[in-house]
């Protein structure tokens, strides 16, 4: 408990530019996996396909039930 509490106190509390030019990079990095379309289906790894014309837009793995945007939550899907 006393090697925690002088790991804390020792620890400086000031951000430096090294530090802010990484979170600024990891932001980035998750924004743009975030907006990227998906190329691959997430569970098998199989290139997803265009949808039918009655549904334009739509991407889908051919060997599951996986249809993009329906099935896409890019908090757990994303390339990060």
């Amino acid at each position: 408990m006393l090697a925690i509490l002088l790991l804390i106190v020792a620890v400086p509390r000031v951000m430096g530019w090294d530090l802010l030019s990484t979170l600024r990079q990891q932001a980035a990095y998750q924004n743009y996996y975030d907006s990227t379309l998906p190329v691959a289906c997430p569970f098998d790894g199989t290139p997803l396909r265009e949808g039918p014309p009655q549904r334009p837009g739509v991407l889908f793995c051919p060997n599951g039930d996986f249809h993009y945007p329906d099935d896409w939550d890019a908090e757990t899907m994303s390339g990060m």
